[in-house]
C-alpha cells in the first residue's frame, strides 16, 4: 500500500495516510491536497460512526446543504470540510448518496461489518479510477501506474488495448493498455463483496437527457441557462485556499471567468502564450481587463514541450498522445505557484459542438456513397496541415464510425491495421455504445458519443494529469450536470455553436467579443516536429521500442519522412507513438 500511494504523492502532496482492517481483509491509504478543511481532522482514510471508512479524490459542491440535511437527522460533524459530509451520507442513504451528490469525485468506501467495498466515480468522469483483480480480491487507484506498483498486477501489453490506443491516442471504455486493469467509467459503481465483483451504472447520461425536447424561446433558454451557470460557479467558489481562473482567448473560460466576478469573487487569471499565430493573449487580456482582474501570461514554446517529453510518461500515465498536455502542464506548473484551485472552461465544446468534426461529420454522411467523396479522399493538396490531413482520411473511410474514428482520433484505422502487421481491428469505441448511439440523428450521435469517450478519458484526463502532477485542482463548471442536462435538452439550431454563451457573456461583460475562430490550446506541432522536437522524437520512433511492440518499421518510416517533407502533417500521429513508447518503457519495462 506504501509503494502504490508513492507514486500518488504528486496528487496529494500535503500528507498521506493509512488504514488496515484488523481482520487484514482490507487496506486502504491515501494522498492529501488540502483544499477544504485543511486540519489533521480531514485526514483520510477516514472512519465513520459507524465504521465504514472512505477514501475520496475531488470536491463535493453540495457538501453545505448535504451537511444541514443530515443535522438535521441528528447527526454530529467534528470538521468543517466536504468529506466528512461524503462519508456520513454514504452511511445515511448507502449507495443511494451518489445521487444526492453534485460534484467531481472517484471514491472508495469500506463497510467492515458487511465486508463490503463500493467504488464510485463521479457523473461526468471528471476524476479518474482504476482497479484490478488480484486473486479474489481488488485493488484499486486513481492512477494506473500505482496499480503497477502492486506485486500481483501484471506488467503486460494487451494487443487490444493498443490498436484501441493507437486510433484515439487514449484510452476508451473500460478496457486499458493493461491486461487485468480496467477502468472505472463515468456515472458507473463497482461493489465487491466476498471475492465478488459487479460494476453498474449509477446514471446514464443517454436516459438523463433523452430526445430533443421542444424550442423555447431564445431569451427563455438564455435566462435559464446564465442562472445555472452561476448557481454552479458559485458552487465552485468554495476553497479555503487560493483560488484563480483559467482564461484563454475563447468565450468558454471568459464566460466563467465573468460568472465568477459576478459573484462577487476576484480570481486572478492566467493564460498561455503561444508563438505566432496562436497567441491568444490579446483576447484574454481585454476579457481579464472588462472584468477588473488580476491577469498574467505563461509563455509555452518548444522548450517547454521538449521538457515535458522526457517525463511524459509519469505526467500522462494513462497514457494521453494529447499535445496539449504541454501547454496544460506549463499552465498548471504556473498557476500553483499562485493558487491551490483553478476554475476551467473546459467542456464547452463537446457541449455546444465547439469542434469542427462536430460540425463537419452530419454533412460528410449526407456525401456519403456520392462522387464528389470520392473526389475529396483523393485531392492531393489536403494532407498539408492537420485538420485537412484528417479531413482526407475520414472522406476514405469505410463507414462513418470509422470516418469519425479519422477525424477524432490520431492514426487512422486502417492505417492502425498496417502498424499492427496486417488484418482487421475493432473501432475504438465500445460496440454496445455505439449500438445505443446509432438511432440517433448524426447531430446529436457524435456530440454524445465525444461526451462519454473523449472528454472523459483525453480531455478531462489531460487536464487531471497536468494540474494534479503539480498538486492543483481544476474545477470545470460548465459540466455541472444542470448545465449538461439543459444544452442536450434542447434542438440543433439551439444547442450548436457557442450563441448561448456568447448571448451570456454579453450580459456581464458587452465589451468581450472572443473571436468566432476556436483555437484553444493548440500547439504549432507540426513545425516543432520539423524542428526542435525533431531529434528527440526521431529516437523515441526507431529507438527499439516500437519494433518490440509490434509496429511496422516501415509504415512508421514512411509517415516520418511525409511530414518532414512537408507532404503532410502528421506531427499528431508521430507524437502519440513516441509517447507510447516511452510509457511502455517506464511502466511495463
Amino acid at each position: 500500500m506504501r509503494r502504490m500511494a508513492s507514486r500518488l504523492g504528486h496528487r496529494g502532496p500535503d500528507g498521506e495516510g493509512f488504514w488496515q482492517d484488523p481482520g487484514g481483509l482490507a487496506a486502504l491509504g491515501h494522498t492529501r491536497l488540502k483544499v477544504l478543511d485543511p486540519l489533521p481532522r480531514s485526514d483520510q482514510p477516514m472512519r465513520g460512526s459507524s465504521g465504514r471508512i472512505l477514501v475520496y479524490n475531488g470536491e463535493m459542491y453540495v457538501f453545505q446543504a448535504l451537511r444541514r440535511e443530515l443535522e438535521g437527522k441528528g447527526r454530529r460533524f467534528t470538521t468543517s470540510g466536504d468529506t466528512e459530509v461524503v462519508l456520513a451520507a454514504l452511511e445515511a442513504w448507502g449507495r443511494d448518496a451518489l445521487f444526492r451528490f453534485s460534484g467531481m469525485f472517484a471514491l472508495g468506501s469500506w463497510d467492515p461489518g458487511r465486508r463490503h467495498l463500493l467504488l464510485a466515480r463521479d457523473r461526468l468522469g471528471i476524476k479518474p479510477l482504476f482497479w484490478a483483480r488480484v486473486g479474489s480480491g481488488l485493488v484499486f487507484a486513481s492512477e494506473i501506474p500505482a496499480l503497477l506498483a502492486h506485486p500481483g498486477v501484471r506488467r503486460d501489453l494487451s494487443r487490444e488495448g493498443l490498436a484501441a490506443w493507437l486510433q484515439l491516442g487514449y484510452g476508451a471504455g473500460e478496457e486499458t493498455l493493461v491486461p487485468g486493469v480496467r477502468r472505472l467509467p463515468p456515472g458507473h459503481v463497482l461493489e465487491w463483496r466476498d471475492g465478488k465483483v459487479t460494476v453498474s451504472a449509477w446514471y446514464d447520461l443517454l436516459e438523463a437527457v433523452g430526445a430533443a425536447s421542444p424550442d423555447r424561446g431564445a431569451d427563455d433558454v438564455v435566462d435559464e441557462l446564465d442562472e445555472i451557470l452561476g448557481r454552479a460557479v458559485s458552487d465552485r467558489l468554495v476553497s479555503d485556499v487560493p483560488l484563480g481562473c483559467f482564461l484563454s482567448g475563447g468565450v468558454d473560460s471568459a464566460v466563467v471567468a465573468a460568472e465568477a466576478a459576478a459573484h462577487g469573487a476576484n480570481p486572478e487569471t492566467l493564460t498561455v502564450q503561444f508563438p505566432g499565430a496562436f497567441d491568444e493573449t490579446p483576447e484574454a487580456a481585454r476579457t481579464a481587463s472588462a472584468l477588473d482582474l488580476d491577469h498574467h501570461v505563461e509563455p509555452c514554446a518548444a522548450a517547454d514541450m521538449l521538457a515535458l517529453i522526457d517525463t511524459w510518461a509519469e505526467v500522462g500515465n494513462d497514457p494521453i498522445a494529447d499535445p496539449s498536455l504541454a501547454p496544460t502542464w506549463v499552465v498548471s506548473q504556473a498557476a500553483r505557484r499562485r493558487w491551490t484551485v483553478a476554475l476551467s472552461g473546459d467542456g464547452g465544446d463537446e457541449l455546444l459542438s465547439g469542434y469542427p468534426r462536430l460540425r463537419f461529420m452530419p454533412r460528410l454522411e449526407k456525401l456519403w456513397g456520392r462522387p464528389g467523396l470520392r473526389r475529396l479522399a483523393s485531392w492531393a493538396p489536403l494532407p498539408r496541415r492537420r485538420w485537412a490531413t484528417k479531413l482526407r482520411a475520414a472522406a476514405a473511410a469505410r463507414d462513418p464510425w470509422t470516418a469519425y474514428q479519422c477525424l477524432q482520433g490520431v492514426w487512422p484505422r486502417s492505417e492502425v491495421e498496417k502498424l499492427l502487421g496486417g488484418g482487421e481491428i475493432a473501432l475504438p469505441w465500445p460496440r454496445p455504445l455505439l449500438e445505443r448511439l446509432g438511432p440517433a440523428p448524426p447531430w446529436r450521435r457524435y456530440r454524445l458519443l465525444d461526451l462519454l469517450t473523449f472528454l472523459p478519458e483525453r480531455v478531462l484526463a489531460k487536464v487531471d494529469r497536468a494540474s494534479m502532477s503539480h498538486g492543483l485542482e481544476v474545477r470545470v463548471p460548465l459540466l455541472d450536470r444542470r448545465i449538461v442536462e439543459l444544452v442536450l435538452s434542447l434542438p440543433e439550431e439551439r444547442a450548436t455553436g457557442k450563441g448561448l454563451l456568447r448571448a451570456i457573456l454579453a450580459r456581464h461583460v458587452p465589451e468581450v467579443r472572443p473571436p468566432h475562430r476556436k483555437r484553444g490550446f493548440e500547439v504549432p506541432l507540426g513545425e516543432w516536429m520539423r524542428g526542435p522536437l525533431r531529434d528527440a522524437v526521431r529516437r523515441d520512433l526507431f529507438g527499439g521500442t516500437t519494433t518490440e511492440l509490434g509496429l511496422d518499421p516501415g509504415v512508421l518510416e514512411a509517415a516520418w519522412r511525409d511530414h518532414q517533407a512537408g507532404r503532410a502533417d502528421l506531427g499528431e500521429r508521430l507524437l502519440a507513438v513516441a509517447v507510447l513508447g516511452r510509457w511502455c518503457r517506464r511502466w511495463l519495462g
